[in-house]
């Protein structure tokens, strides 16, 4: 599958110099592989579908606005935060990751390929939300694969922007997760927009939650780094309540 043909699969628009420099992005990402534990997938055609057309997936014109600015939460090997500013060189993103060497990869592989607005933080979620630059900053923040929603959200949702969008890139449990975490998304004000289904040419099931966030976020979040893990806020399951009626204060104000 070429860099076009995943373009096309998805209906998204972008030249053969796009399609050229995702290509070359996951070779680059095949060969630091073999001294590096970037990705658990070895094989590079493997790695074109499951890493670089599964990062594709959550792209949405309407979601990723012009000139606008793209938090990759978890990066890790840049996906999806690498192949979003390949497709989108108007758009300044930042990839953030708490292991630097990954990030050193994603500055050499950037390099290489002139790929001019990356930006990477060596930082936990925790921290760097606590930051001015960061909190309340972002258009959009993406996090693929990283912890259940109720953490997740607690890490994300607190860089994005008031009237902003948190992607959340998950699988078939997708649905299960949200409800898990309607506690914390009542707590950032923040609901559902919209979810999208995709099923990878390899065959898995991807779905992408687009929340938006309609206010700023509370002092007291994200709490200190490992509480979110510990103590997730989640949401008591009450078959009588439905929608926005599931979301109520708990007696100890820590969970609803």
């Amino acid at each position: 599958m070429t860099g076009m043909d995943m373009l096309n699969a998805l209906h998204i628009q972008g030249d053969e110099t796009i399609a050229a420099r995702l290509e070359k992005y996951n070779e680059l990402i095949m060969e630091k592989n073999r001294v590096m534990n970037l990705t658990g997938i070895k094989d590079s055609g493997e790695s074109l579908i499951k890493n670089v057309y599964d990062s594709l997936t959550v792209y949405d014109a309407r979601y990723f606005l012009q000139g606008g600015s793209l938090l990759d939460l978890g990066t890790g090997a840049g996906f999806p935060g690498m192949i979003l500013a390949i497709l989108r060189p108007d758009m300044q993103v930042v990839l953030m990751d708490a292991i630097r060497k990954k990030l050193r990869f994603i500055e050499e592989a950037a390099d290489t390929l002139g790929v001019s607005n990356v930006t990477v933080v060596h930082s936990r979620a925790e921290d760097a939300a606590r930051d001015s630059a960061f909190r309340d900053h972002f258009d959009v923040v993406t996090a693929r694969a990283v912890k259940s929603m109720p953490v997740i959200s607690e890490w994300a949702l607190p860089f994005v922007k008031k009237g902003g969008i948190f992607a959340a890139m998950k699988g078939p449990g997708a649905q299960d997760e949200l409800r898990d975490a309607s506690g914390i998304l009542s707590l950032m004000g923040t609901r559902l927009e919209s979810e999208k289904e995709c099923i990878l040419p390899s065959g898995e099931k991807r779905v992408i939650l687009y929340l938006r966030k309609n206010s700023l976020t509370p002092k007291r979040f994200p709490r200190k780094a490992g509480e979110a893990e510990r103590k997730p806020i989640k949401a008591v399951r009450d078959k009588r309540l439905k929608g926005a009626d599931l979301l109520r204060l708990s007696a100890s104000g820590c969970f609803v």
